[in-house]
């Protein structure tokens, strides 16, 4: 008897604790789900989209691509007399124009930001004799215009397109980079490079400032780019351009070999020739003195039509004053050197102004001017940026 009560004790008792743990289990299994306990995800995991009737919840559903139309326009200010950048201006002194509307700023900052180069070099036979003088331009680029948490990338032109070094705050990745540098054909694909460099700084961070440094000779050959595309996407990507130019004449004259005569060129003729008084010795200075006749390309008409005096007959000259850069000529008595520590200085000692545009009614090109509320004062910043509506 006791046997066989004491077996129904433990087959009643066997039945309860399984229906506990059946409990236990599929509430475990419940508050997993849920997000509940320690080291769960939350309740709205990252591949769950929020609801769309949710009030006040600003989380971007995935797959939702938000446009902004947010403006940025880096600004240099100098004195006219000593030509010093003028460093003491709040944002209350500035006042921005879009196609002659004052805009509201809402963005203002004086500290440098971190920077992403594109140093872009042509390398084709025609400046062969001159890339020595790159390749040992390294330090000068990391510690003057990089600065400690900027980031540089390199590409070379010739007759190919060849990107030769990815992002990179090293000093020793970059050395090691311009002295791999070989010559590569005859052409010079200013245009397919530009656009190369400006892939690449499309996919960095959102307030980093975005610079292209070109050394070239000036002028495209052999691209399938135009002109007016070099321009559109540079102002959309708010990419500054600067240029330090290779002198074609000074090539010549380095060779070991040198032919009988000289290339036929307006640099070449500008080297026997003195320059006009008061006027600066730039590219379209000297092909102006001596009567040549390089065409405008439309392209570059039409991306900047309706603004006087910025169509220029060296391609980076056109391409630095309309994205707020500069252009330096190499027909000077100053070095590489001298002018890359000037664009150094440039580029960290600007203001950064941005401004959410009142009135986009407009598609195409929207003209940009800043001014500033001080007496004796030059400003500079980039001629205007493209809209082209908004994109469905």
């Amino acid at each position: 008897m006791y046997g066989k009560r004491e077996s129904r004790h433990f087959g009643f008792y066997s039945g309860l604790i399984s229906v506990f743990a059946v409990l236990f289990v599929s509430t475990s299994l419940a508050l997993a789900q849920a997000g509940v306990g320690k080291g769960q995800v939350s309740p709205q995991s990252a591949d769950t989209p929020p609801k769309a009737d949710s009030p006040g919840d600003k989380t971007i559903q995935p797959g939702i691509r938000i446009q902004s139309n947010l403006v940025t326009a880096p600004v240099t200010v100098t004195n006219k007399v000593t030509g010093e950048f003028v460093y003491d201006l709040d944002m209350g002194d500035f006042l921005i124009l879009d196609n002659g509307r004052p805009q509201q700023i809402t963005e203002f900052a004086r500290e440098p930001n971190k920077v992403a180069a594109v140093i872009l070099i042509q390398n084709n036979e025609a400046v062969e004799p001159l890339l020595n003088e790159i390749r040992q331009l390294a330090p000068m680029f990391s510690q003057l215009m990089l600065g400690p948490k900027g980031e540089a990338a390199v590409i070379t032109f010739g007759t190919t397109i060849h990107v030769d070094q990815h992002f990179s705050n090293s000093e020793a990745t970059l050395d090691k980079t311009l002295h791999t540098i070989t010559a590569d054909g005859t052409r010079a694909r200013l245009n397919d490079a530009l656009m190369q460099a400006m892939n690449l700084l499309e996919h960095r961070p959102r307030g980093e400032r975005r610079v292209i440094l070109v050394f070239s000779s000036g002028n495209d050959s052999g691209s399938e780019t135009a002109n007016s595309e070099v321009v559109r996407r540079a102002t959309r990507a708010q990419v500054e351009i600067y240029g330090l130019g290779l002198s074609l004449t000074k090539s010549y004259l380095s060779r070991d070999k040198q032919p009988m005569n000289a290339p036929n060129t307006p640099e070449n003729a500008s080297g026997a020739m003195p320059p006009t008084p008061g006027v600066p010795n730039t590219p379209s200075s000297s092909m102006g003195r001596f009567g040549v006749t390089v065409p405008a390309t439309g392209a570059i008409k039409a991306a900047v039509h309706g603004i006087p005096g910025t169509v220029r007959k060296n391609d980076v000259e056109s391409y630095a004053r309309l994205t707020g850069g500069i252009f330096y000529s190499q027909w000077t008595s100053k070095t590489l050197q001298v002018h890359l520590s000037e664009i150094a200085a440039d580029i960290h000692s600007q203001y950064v102004l941005a401004y959410v545009p009142d009135d986009l009614s407009e598609n195409g090109f929207h003209r940009l001017e800043v001014r500033v509320r001080k007496d004796g004062v030059k400003v500079r910043t980039r001629q205007g940026y493209f809209y082209e509506g908004r994109k469905r």
